[in-house]
């Protein structure tokens, strides 16, 4: 059991110790994530592949041949659009950040701490009060590293776009302390023998799944216009297919430990113990890249770029956008429909079993002790090479953007996601959105969102748009921050010519 824990944390940290789609969207954070309609080029990646191709027009102001000022249309359309290294994730609970830390703490346990959950009182109540939230909650982490994104786009043709893209999560429930660790154990201490007896304790953990996944994408959209239409002006779609690979998957279930510890006593700083019995519930399944299986208590690690992925599978997206006049656009669009299939150091692990120790010490001398942790573990049941699948993040979205000028627009979205994979909720989510400039090189957003983990989310958000170059930041729930329980950023670079 802490070994699988140890793993679920190494995945969710692996990739922000070595360097939603949108996560590295820097304009779509500080706009709350309601930016599906407005997203084009390569910001519309893993939002909505329509907007890849977007043949805008602004009025300007030039000399006739009598010296006259007059306005004409010029397109707003770059051929070339590539953006590099664009970086974004967030991390909280729906209890603070501090506990999302201890918990992560937690979920790395090393050997000893694990066994004095059930075989020492003072770090039994600890782990229960100081840990343990006293309310259910969530804990999410999501990281994105977009590596490359590159746009062409051609007038006649349409827009092709080619991604590479990580993407690391953790989603977990979290029980409360009197779910997790009722206060109905046991304790009994005789004081003639001065040993004591620690029993019924019963340790139970909700579900737990992290990942790392890189994308490797390619679309194609194409606009269609209507210049006789008083309405409708233009017609979108873009598709964007993709092959996945996995480098770590873990997917704890709902488990549960039963235990008893007799004759507890201390001998020269080590404890001796009697006899341990109880039952293990314990299920679980993951596919690691030999990097995590390498990974021992901190040892040395064989980490690269491109290890051997442990799955393989497949992502679609497919968007479509209308523009309506010239001040209103709508957009939906679906992504991340697909399966990864893990088949690559696969262990699956269902451990109903009882289990009893007798006369041992608490220390990695005792091959007792040592064999106990690994029945804990769960190697004694493990099935290897077995193949199994999961689905990709999927969701749904759509939008509609009022823009009366080309310095301001606002913008409302909604998103559904069709399961709580990492990164992922199936939760409704509303979201509202705006972007000004006062500056017509300084763009500034404002956003804010209800639904998903968190009950609401207030995002701030700017940046620095030159002819060729743009750079953007976002920062999504400052309100959660200034509570102390989840904050999202990202950093976004595009070149344009």
């Amino acid at each position: 059991m802490g070994k699988q824990l140890l793993t679920v944390s190494l995945i969710a940290l692996v990739i922000s110790i070595s360097t939603a789609d949108d996560r590295s969207n820097a304009r779509s954070t500080g706009m709350a994530y309601s930016s599906m309609v407005s997203s084009f080029g390569t910001n519309a990646y893993g939002i909505n592949p329509a907007n890849f191709d977007f043949q805008k027009v602004s009025k300007i102001k030039i000399k006739a041949a009598n010296n006259q000022v007059v306005l004409k249309t010029k397109p707003l359309f770059p051929i070339w659009e590539v953006s590099v290294l664009s970086v974004g994730g967030g991390y909280g609970s729906d209890s603070s950040i501090g506990f999302y830390n201890d918990y992560l703490s937690y979920l790395s346990i090393d050997r000893q701490k694990f066994i004095n959950l059930f075989t020492d009182l003072n770090a039994v109540l600890d782990f229960r009060q100081n840990v343990l939230p006293g309310e259910r909650t969530d804990v999410n982490y999501d990281f994105e590293l977009r590596w490359f994104s590159v746009n062409l786009a051609n007038p006649k043709y349409g827009a092709f776009n080619i991604t590479m893209s990580d993407k690391v999560g953790l989603n977990t429930n979290v029980f409360s302390r009197d779910e997790a660790l009722p206060l109905n154990f046991g304790v009994y201490y005789d004081p003639n023998s001065g040993k004591t007896d620690l029993t019924n304790v019963n340790l139970k953990q909700a579900e737990a799944i992290a990942w790392w996944i890189r994308k490797y994408n390619l679309g194609y959209a194409k606009q269609l216009n209507f210049k006789n239409s008083s309405g409708i002006k233009s017609f979108s779609i873009g598709v964007s297919v993709g092959l996945v690979h996995g480098f770590g998957n873990v997917s704890t279930y709902e488990s549960k430990l039963e235990i008893g510890t007799w004759g507890v006593k201390s001998n020269n700083g080590v404890n001796h113990v009697d006899s341990i019995k109880g039952k293990q519930d314990f299920h679980t399944q993951f596919a690691l890249t030999d990097f995590f299986r390498d990974y021992k208590d901190g040892a040395e690690s064989k980490f690269n770029l491109f290890p051997k992925p442990a799955g393989t599978g497949y992502t679609f997206d497919f968007g479509i956008a209308m523009q309506i006049g010239t001040e209103w656009r709508i957009a939906a669009s679906v992504i991340d429909l697909g399966k990864i299939t893990w088949d690559y150091n696969t262990v699956t692990n269902n451990d109903t079993n009882y289990f009893a120790y007798y006369d041992f010490d608490l220390a990695a001398t005792d091959p007792t002790y040592n064999a106990l942790v690994n029945d804990l573990g769960g190697y004694e049941t493990q099935d290897t090479g077995i193949t199994f699948k999961t689905d990709m993040p999927t969701k749904y979205r759509a939008g509609v953007m009022f823009q009366p000028t080309d310095k301001f627009m606002i913008e409302f979205n909604w998103l559904k996601g069709m399961n709580n994979l990492p990164g992922n909720s199936d939760a409704n989510v509303f979201s509202l959105g705006a972007e000004y400039y006062p500056i017509y090189f300084l763009p500034v957003r404002l956003g804010a969102s209800v639904g998903g983990p968190g009950d609401y989310y207030i995002s701030l958000g700017g940046g620095v748009k030159f002819k060729n170059f743009t750079v953007d930041i976002g920062t999504h729930g400052i309100n959660q921050l200034l509570t102390d329980k989840r904050f999202s950023v990202a950093v976004t670079s595009r070149i344009m010519f």
